[in-house]
């Protein structure tokens, strides 16, 4: 199981070019395709793909792979921020034949990564089966994306995994549902008006038997819903909605340390074509919207409450998704942000930034928006339009960090005479000057008066810059960089 995780990490540092991203995506032709499904065409096999999406909306429907042919690319996709990055379509059953040609995204491959990106179908809440995403292949991940529709929004297919972290899904009916193996970590389940069921788990592909567990139940391996925030629309009824229904005997779905709104009937479930009678429902630690004790004692039946001891020992992503498939997939580490640059400079026209360990390279974005991506620590903006410059780190899979603003303490100013080298933990100096020592944010660190050189070994690694007045009074302005 390592070798096949390591081999999975392996390709992904793989890259076509000099910059992190494969291709860019962008509707206004500013990137190397304006649609992704062309971009996702020109992938080759077996590599890992990194594709940028600029801010903007992209109709139609997107595959990778198709049902009666599994793709072997390895693709991530990245928007350029979540609610402007769109990816729409707007069909539903009956207007078509088959589900597959109402979804707005399909996956029919394995290892898919996704960030910040919106996959959306606006079929209508009352046009009836309207997909906006559906994953077919194995090792599904998704971080910060927005999954919206009406019924049946997101749809999983039985015997896959995925993993969606701090995601949004949102609709009226059944809108997640079918068979995959699925964690919603610290997602929000938001309840459109005109619905009343979140979840619609379909026959599980495998279970945990009853003798060993401690509730004496089957877990039967379907959607868990942990650390979620279940919210409803304005206008929504209090008591009009429930946490799932079984489409089928064997479904199973948990709800794990989830808040509840006052949305949510008392009965917890509902009862759909005698399903319930072997169906494997269950909650654990349920609260209100304020992080209060849920009331329970309405729920029906059918369902029950979990131990905590089945909670710690059985409910890992590790456990639950050995259970489906010998092949390791760990989707945790995958959603890490790595670490954001530090000491953003801007001088001139010049922003430079100091390595990130990891990093596969960084996105410079200019007053929000996308400037460039690089594998470099410097790019001349030569727009000659001031702005607000932020970085952002590029990790494994494409993953971002935070963005980290620019911070300009002093404009550089040039002096042929006087200059300073930097060499073994001292700054030396070209003449006997006074030097003041100041951080990116203005701050004044250290002065020393009429040195022809000083000891910075007490310094942190980062950026300086150095104000220098010489004994004739001459200045000099000089970015340092102490590794």
């Amino acid at each position: 199981m390592k070798k096949i995780f390591i081999s999975i990490l392996l390709c992904i540092c793989v890259f076509a070019n000099a910059q992190p991203f494969r291709f860019i995506v962008a509707a206004d032709g500013s990137g190397t395709h304006t649609t992704l499904q062309s971009a996702i065409d020109a992938c080759p096999d077996n590599v890992r793909s990194v594709i940028f999406i600029k801010n903007g909306t992209y109709y139609g429907q997107t595959y990778l792979g198709t049902k009666t042919l599994a793709s072997t690319k390895l693709i991530s996709l990245i928007g350029e921020s979540r609610n402007q990055v769109i990816l729409t379509y707007d069909k539903s059953l009956p207007m078509v034949t088959k589900f597959e040609d109402a979804t707005t995204f399909q996956i029919y491959a394995k290892d898919f990564y996704a960030e910040n990106v919106t996959f959306e179908n606006t079929a209508g809440v009352s046009a009836g089966q309207a997909l906006a995403l559906y994953t077919a292949g194995d090792r599904a991940t998704f971080k910060n994306c927005y999954l919206k529709g009406f019924q049946d929004t997101y749809r999983s297919k039985k015997g896959t995994r995925a993993y969606l972290k701090d995601c949004k899904i949102e609709g009226t009916v059944d809108f997640i549902y079918a068979g995959g193996t699925v964690f919603f970590d610290y997602c929000e389940l938001h309840c459109l008006q005109g619905g009343g069921y979140i979840a619609a788990p379909e026959d599980a592909y495998l279970a945990i038997p009853r003798t060993s567990t401690v509730c004496d139940k089957f877990i039967r391996l379907g959607f868990i819903f942990r650390n979620c925030n279940i919210t409803a629309q304005t206008g929504v009824a209090d008591n009009s909605y429930y946490l799932g229904r079984p489409w089928n005997t064997t479904a199973g779905a948990y709800y794990l340390n989830c808040k509840l709104g006052k949305h949510i009937n008392p009965k917890g479930w509902k009862e759909w074509n005698g399903s319930e009678t072997t169906a494997s429902f269950a909650e654990y630690n349920s609260m209100n919207a304020d992080g209060t004790p849920a009331d329970v004692s309405g729920r029906v039946s059918w369902s029950f409450q979990l131990p905590e001891a089945d909670v710690t020992n059985l409910f890992t992503t590790a456990g639950i998704y050995a259970r489906i498939s010998s092949e390791l997939y760990q989707p945790e580490p995958i959603c890490v942000s790595p670490s954001a640059p530090t000491s953003v400079i801007v001088v001139g026209n010049n922003i430079s930034w100091l390595a990130v360990n990891g990093a596969v390279g960084y996105v410079l974005l200019k007053d929000g928006k996308y400037l460039a991506s690089l594998s470099e620590l410097t790019f001349a903006d030569n727009s000659g339009v001031s702005g607000t410059y932020s970085v952002k780190t590029v990790g494994t899979l494409g993953v971002m960090s935070e963005a980290t603003s620019s911070s300009t303490a002093i404009v550089e100013i040039k002096n042929s005479e006087l200059q300073a080298t930097v060499t073994n933990g001292m700054i030396s100096l070209s003449k006997q000057a006074t030097v003041s020592i100041y951080s990116v944010s203005g701050e004044k660190v250290a002065t020393a008066f009429n040195c022809i050189s000083l000891q910075i070994s007490y310094l942190t690694k980062g950026i300086y810059f150095l104000k220098m007045k010489d004994l004739n009074g001459n200045l000099a302005n000089q970015k340092i960089i102490i590794n």
